[in-house]
């Protein structure tokens, strides 16, 4: 078990750490037969709020999924250490407090096994206020629940005194060690790419029982997410992909070999240092590695037809994920016009699809007390224009313009 806090910072004003989402770029379902994969973080990205309280209680505010509550306890460190899996944590609060599913209750756990393992006791006996807000769609298969884990475990580390920017080496080690076990909360037994994508940003790969590998990339690149909405099981996905397997094992090997050395090959050029010859490799590479996971059947109509609208704009594109529905993502030209996005986002809409222009390959996880030249808690109440009397309600009525204030600048240029 990770040590406990030991050093809890004094008279802390509120502060936000944000942590971003995750797309995968190659790779998909040949990571599961032991070939490689890249993913990417996103500018999309959750924002944590934490202010302090005076009356002992912890509450919980996740406006984006309806959660608002108060916890009276939580779990204490020892409890904590004690659990044989940090998905046992629901033994130790009341069933009555606890939604019966989704992702709420999920939120709520990784939160009492998190805050329980890393509270100092002088936060515990004063309280605090954790609002989170998320420009990261939940369940599109693009790191949600890590954002959340990876803000949640560098904010509590904060608290505890053992992280302050979160910039280093061994701060980041640290929360994405801590933001596992919160992932381990959320899914049993992931696999690590989303929160050390999360936390470290940038690029990565990977391969199944192996950890991430950083990318040495030198250029954030501009993408368009297409969320089909096209509901999919990746369960099922990936048990259709192995019967296909068991069919054609030699011709579906050929695919998965393939596939992974479409990873590979990218995993070196993100290093390229002319974003001239890293878009044009990555504009072959993307349409090759789609048309390899059409072959092992896991593409879908909407997902085809998101693709020839993207096309029409240069833009070639690509699932993202398991496939069947879901999410892509199209590569935007390095000199494409905002007003070119913006006209493949209306087609898209068109479609009934949701459309999120975004940068793959920037910030990590941040920790900041400040907004440029004012403190979080004045540019909250800047920004909400004044009419709530607490800070996280204010937070929690920020448009989703508003938050993305907060990114980092350099993707904030990107984007626009």
């Amino acid at each position: 078990m990770l040590a406990a806090p030991s050093n809890p910072i004094p008279q802390w004003p509120p502060f936000v750490a944000s942590a971003p989402g995750k797309a995968i770029l190659f790779g998909e379902h040949a990571v599961v037969y032991g070939k490689a994969a890249v993913a990417g973080s996103l500018s999309m990205r959750a924002y944590a709020l934490v202010t302090p309280r005076t009356d002992g209680l912890m509450r919980l505010c996740l406006p984006d999924i309806d959660i608002d509550t108060t916890l009276g306890a939580l779990p204490s460190a020892a409890a904590i250490a004690s659990l044989a899996h940090p998905g046992d944590v629901a033994t130790l609060l009341s069933a009555a407090l606890l939604p019966q599913e989704g992702p709420g209750r999920t939120a709520m756990l990784t939160f009492a096994y998190l805050a329980g393992a890393l509270l100092p006791a002088s936060v515990r006996q004063s309280g605090l206020t954790l609002c989170v807000r998320s420009l990261v769609p939940v369940g599109a298969g693009l790191g949600s629940s890590a954002a959340f884990s990876v803000s949640l475990a560098a904010a509590l580390l904060r608290l505890g005194g053992r992280v302050s920017a979160a910039d280093s080496a061994e701060e980041r080690q640290l929360v994405d060690q801590w933001a596992f076990r919160g992932e381990q909360v959320a899914h049993g037994t992931p696999s690590g790419i989303d929160n050390a994508v999360a936390t470290h940003g940038g690029f990565l790969a990977y391969t199944r029982g192996s950890s991430p590998r950083q990318l040495g990339a030198a250029h954030p690149t501009r993408v368009v997410i297409c969320d089909t909405r096209v509901p999919k099981s990746t369960r099922a996905l990936v048990a259709g992909v192995r019967a296909l397997r068991d069919q054609h094992p030699a011709a579906i090997d050929s695919i998965m070999d393939a596939i992974g050395a479409l990873a590979e090959d990218a995993a070196q050029r993100f290093a390229d240092p002319s974003a001239e010859r890293l878009e044009d490799h990555l504009r072959g590479a993307v349409a090759l590695n789609h048309a390899l996971l059409a072959a092992l059947g896991v593409s879908h109509p909407a997902l085809e037809r998101m693709r020839v609208i993207s096309a029409a704009h240069k833009m070639p594109a690509k699932l993202t994920g398991a496939g069947g529905g879901g999410c892509a993502l199209a590569l935007v030209p390095q000199a494409g016009a905002a007003s070119e996005v913006a006209a493949v986002c209306a087609e898209l809409a068109a479609e009934g699809f949701a459309c999120y222009p975004t940068v793959v390959g920037g910030a990590g996880i941040e920790c900041a007390a400040r907004v440029g030249a004012e403190s979080v808690a004045a540019w909250v109440e800047r920004v909400a224009g004044g009419g709530c009397e607490d800070l996280a309600d204010a937070f929690a009525a920020l448009s989703a313009d508003a938050l993305a204030e907060l990114a980092p600048p350099v993707l904030r240029k990107l984007i626009h």
